[in-house]
């Protein structure tokens, strides 16, 4: 009786390879692609017929096969990029696998002619579903042509499982478009049909970019230069004011390789996070320089998978740099009257569901009276609240210790919080990332619809809102408190009982020590398990305590905030500034709209509050000139 494990044929293991290295044309072109580049072409040509369904044509003048080697440039795992296993731990090529070629030719029909500047003429090798013919001499230019025609025609349930020829197509020219980024002095040409694509010369990566993706970066480019003895970052950043709802705008490189690696994703991530709208992703091209020693690319035959020596300290420098950058910019987000409709929950107020910023009509005054009776109540509610801002600002100052040098050494951007007024004679500490002079500037200033600042300076009208703005400016002080020191905290003289489900009971029960970190104490009361809030921390207004603490634990119960320590604390220090923060329809006085963007000069950056909505818009004349046909 024979056993029953056998050796697999070359052809099925082949076939077998083919199902992880092409899933689709676009692997197909990725792979010729690759081998161009690293033959050194200056000029690769891409045709393809059907989405490459028929024909996939890669053409280049690179440095061409030995006629000796065009056998076996068709077999499997045959490759002339390594030679020893030792050689995997400092690949410098974009392939070195050996199988790459072997499994297209195994599920197509591929020609393959080359020619080195040297040789008298080419050479030419033909497969048919892996069954390879001889090389034969013949006439080529310089450099390697390789055609691969119906793929996947003898394995008709994986052709019939590729998109219409438009989704493929997308997919191959994402694919491309992100190689030719890595690799701008080779010029690249990729044509569909009759249709070209592009066809880039040589050039700088900035003009690359631009070619490639000019619409993403219309309202500017924050170029990032970061060099470490054990990394070098450099990137392309597109200002907060733009994002995507997918990530598609996001592309990481580790020496050229275009990668996916969550971990370093989510460094950008965390990097944006207060920059941009919950749900939103940011525009961003990096490209990371690393020693080939440090990093695993054989990991996934699709080499976009790879393991990193040093992750953690990569990971803390693609955050740091990121954040660095866009707090330094200075760029505020452009007003655009061709902007598309706002997404879903992305209006002007900071937080539209908080209970904390009531937004009501305006009513119109009685005849003979200059103000309403709501209009002078709201402003006396408004006036008030000012001063609880304030007072709880000053609070914050008063108890704030200056920062540890190590500290400071670590947040350049970020100066000692200063006193929340400001005399005309003394000048505010204030980064580069501030609106530069913003009321130095400002030739005129007033508020609109009592919920909007607006400053006019010598070439633009910046818009302000005024509850997102303060919000931020609260946001920072308090965290930056919270950083300094410990929490202080109050006994209440009489407990505050309070009203939570019983599922927020059961999460405020098993979070007390985590509670009382941030300043809140609680304790049973009554004979039903009820809680009471029996001290809270300093920061706090007085009668919002309970609220507070029955919003956050209501929150976390029906999980619409994960519940580990760090997003605890954020949330609470979010509440406070959102609770202490003027609201819209507070009216303010000329010297209050002074006072707060005196705050915003003391704080890094007021780009947008901390839930990531935006608080400036900067109306450019220009803008306006063209929307009333003066330009």
């Amino acid at each position: 009786m024979m056993g029953r494990i056998q050796q697999l044929l070359p052809e099925v293991s082949n076939k077998i390879a083919a199902g992880e290295v092409v899933e689709r044309p676009a692997s197909v072109v990725k792979e010729l692609l690759e081998n161009a580049l690293d033959a050194r072409a200056s000029r690769v040509a891409i045709a393809l017929v059907d989405a490459g369904k028929t024909l996939i044509r890669v053409t280049d003048n690179g440095e061409g096969i030995h006629p000796q080697d065009l056998e076996l440039a068709l077999a499997a795992h045959a490759t002339s990029k390594i030679r020893s296993a030792e050689d995997l731990f400092g690949v410098e090529t974009n392939g070195f696998r050996g199988e790459a070629l072997a499994s297209i030719a195994s599920v197509s029909r591929v020609r393959l002619v080359s020619k080195r500047a040297q040789d008298p003429h080419a050479g030419e090798v033909t497969s048919d579903g892996g069954k390879q013919g001889p090389s034969r001499a013949c006439a080529a230019q310089d450099g390697t042509t390789i055609e691969v025609r119906d793929l996947f025609f003898n394995l008709p349930a994986r052709r019939k499982w590729l998109k219409s020829d438009s989704t493929e197509f997308s997919h191959t020219l994402d694919l491309v478009q992100a190689i030719a980024l890595a690799n701008p002095e080779v010029a690249l040409r990729l044509s569909h049909g009759e249709r070209v694509a592009f066809d880039l010369p040589a050039q700088s990566q900035s003009e690359r970019l631009m070619a490639l993706y000019g619409d993403l970066f219309a309202e500017g480019m924050l170029e990032l230069h970061e060099h470490e003895t054990y990394a070098a970052l450099d990137g392309f950043l597109a200002p907060p004011g733009t994002h995507r709802p997918n990530s598609r705008g996001l592309q990481l490189y580790v020496n050229r390789r275009p990668i996916r690696d969550r971990a370093l994703m989510q460094a950008v991530m965390l990097a944006y996070r207060e920059f941009l709208p919950p749900g939103r992703f940011p525009v961003a091209y990096l490209f990371l320089r690393v020693d080939p020693a440090t990093v695993d690319v054989n990991v996934h035959p699709a080499k976009t998978e790879v393991r990193f020596l040093e992750q953690n300290r990569l990971f803390a420098l693609i955050k740091s740099a990121i954040t660095e950058r866009l707090i330094g910019s200075g760029v505020l987000p452009r007003l655009s009257f061709a902007r598309p409709a706002p997404a879903q929950g992305y209006g002007p107020q900071a937080r539209p569901d908080s209970p904390f910023e009531p937004v009501g009509e305006l009513t119109a005054a009685p005849p003979g009276q200059m103000f309403s009776a709501e209009a002078l109540i709201g402003a006396r509610a408004a006036e008030q609240r000012w001063a609880e801002a304030r007072s709880v600002l000053a609070q914050v100052i008063e108890s704030a210790p200056r920062a540890p040098a190590a500290v400071a050494a670590q947040e350049k951007t970020a100066p000692q919080p200063a006193p929340d007024s400001v005399s005309p004679g003394t000048e505010a500490a204030r980064p580069a990332a501030s609106p530069q002079g913003l009321l130095a500037q400002a030739r005129g200033l007033f508020q609109v619809g009592q919920t909007y600042i607006v400053v006019e300076t010598a070439d633009a009208v910046v818009i302000i809102d005024q509850h997102a703005f303060h919000e931020r400016i609260l946001y920072y002080m308090l965290e930056h408190r919270l950083q300094s020191a410990p929490l202080e905290r109050q006994r209440l003289l009489m407990p505050l009982p309070l009203n939570l489900s019983l599922a927020a009971r059961e999460l405020a029960l098993s979070q007390r020590e985590a509670l009382v970190e941030f300043g809140f104490e609680l304790e049973p009361f009554g004979p039903d398990g009820s809680l009471a809030l029996t001290a809270a921390p300093r920061y706090s207004l007085a009668r919002k305590h309970d609220e507070m603490i029955v919003e956050l634990c209501e929150e976390l119960a029906q999980g619409r905030r994960p519940g580990d320590f760090s997003t605890m604390r954020k949330s609470l220090v979010e509440m406070v500034a959102c609770k202490a923060a003027i609201k819209a329809h507070d009216p303010l006085s000329p010297e209050q709209i002074r006072d707060l963007l005196r705050l915003g000069e003391t704080v890094p950056h007021t780009f947008t509050c901390p839930h990531g909505r935006p608080t400036t818009y900067r109306l450019a004349f220009t803008d306006l000139e063209k929307v009333f046909h003066r330009r």
